[in-house]
């Protein structure tokens, strides 16, 4: 190992135990100097978390140990909501209505969710499984929850909602049923839940901060630096901070769910450990019948296919000093195998996540950009025309 490397390592240092903590920068550690975010980079997170940071510089110091011993919602009270990006629906003069609830499944915060079903009165179905998880004794919480669809005339309508809670039976609603809003709001509390641990803190922060430490952690002279790094800039960053704000004790998680924070770890390395770059694209959610206002599913392959023909091409235009710098790649890849938790049944199907050679280092840069810059902004994007909950 080069004096090079041996600092980058010492610099990027893992949290917790390899192979049985998710992989991630230790958040008791601090960032080396140039990830350290610029004072543009602050103030823009700040403007849009808590818009009095950037004003007074002190704060910017205080900020993080303000929020671990306080959590979000202590620190930002009864003026959490303003603080909050706006929820474009608040406008909207349908956002309760059963049509609307069938399109939030189809282009909301949670895509990729619907399923097909075959011989039962619905085609399509989403089932959330939460009585697996620890949730708080007051909890308003049912053991599992399911809204199911009918795809007539290449459009979805909403069927019923069944769901139940541990001490009773199954109980299932229909449109026009006197429980029927209720069901609707249990049905979307059981999603926020899933969407903000699955869709948004593991998928596009933890699952990339597994790639970034392997990457900063041995990609120094690589030309693959230039592909990746852009996608990384204040990933690190906010992931450190968001082990205080949004997971433990007084995290927003936490906090604004019925899950404990024991809960919320479960649902968080659950979804890591069923998260690879190999054999995934969006083909894997994609819904097998043409729906006419299902927007995301071609936006999301086509932003993939893009991606898959651009990196092709940074490879082929680069390859000579890719394989003259492999060894870094090869770094790259032992770390990434060493600190994996996935599934050993992912492992036996698709393999490890090495990277062994260039067709596997194209598809792992494809899926880091696309996670990165298009799920991310999807996410971000929906995640401010969220229904009430």
């Amino acid at each position: 190992m080069s004096p090079e490397t041996q600092s980058l390592k010492e610099q990027f240092t893992y949290f917790g135990t390899a192979g049985k903590d998710y992989p991630r920068f230790d958040p008791a550690k601090p960032l080396p100097q140039h990830l350290q975010p610029t004072n543009h980079y602050a103030a823009q997170l700040g403007m849009q978390a808590l818009p009095f940071i950037p004003l007074f510089p002190p704060f910017n110091v205080l900020f993080t140990g303000i929020v671990e011993k306080l959590g979000i919602r202590s620190m930002a009270g009864k003026q959490l909501r303003q603080w909050m990006s706006a929820n474009l629906t608040r406008m909207h003069p349908d956002k309760f209505s059963d049509e609307f609830f069938v399109e939030r499944r189809l282009n909301g915060f949670n895509p990729g969710k619907l399923n097909r079903v075959e011989r039962k009165d619905w085609q399509y179905e989403v089932r959330y499984k939460t009585g697996r998880h620890q949730a708080k004794p007051a909890g308003i919480l049912p053991n599992y929850v399911e809204a199911r669809f009918v795809l007539a005339e290449q459009a979805l309508t909403v069927h019923s909602i069944a769901y139940s809670f541990q001490n009773g039976g199954e109980l299932t609603c229909q449109p026009g049923h006197e429980d029927w809003e209720k069901a609707k709001q249990l049905f979307r509390n059981a999603e926020y839940i899933f969407q903000e641990i699955q869709s948004h803190l593991a998928r596009t922060h933890m699952n990339m901060d597994q790639y970034a430490m392997a990457f900063y952690r041995n990609v120094v002279k690589n030309p693959i630096r230039q592909l990746l790094e852009p996608h990384f800039v204040g990933l690190l960053n906010i992931d450190k901070k968001g082990a205080a704000l949004i997971i433990g004790n007084k995290g927003f998680i936490p906090e604004a769910s019925s899950l404990t924070p024991e809960g919320v770890d479960e649902v968080l390395i659950e979804e890591i450990s069923r998260l690879s770059y190999k054999g995934w694209s969006p083909k894997n959610q994609a819904l097998p019948d043409f729906i006419h206002n299902n927007y995301f599913d071609p936006v999301a392959l086509c932003v993939w296919q893009i991606l898959e023909e651009y990196v092709d091409a940074f490879v082929q235009n680069n390859e000579l000093e890719i394989q003259r710098f492999w060894p870094e790649i090869e770094g790259m890849s032992v770390d990434l195998v060493a600190h994996s938790v996935l599934d050993p049944k992912l492992v036996k199907q698709f393999g490890t996540l090495a990277v062994e050679n260039l067709e596997d280092l194209k598809g792992l840069c494809v899926y880091v950009i696309y996670h990165s810059l298009f799920f991310t902004l999807g996410l971000t994007t929906s995640n401010t025309k969220t229904e009430a909950i």
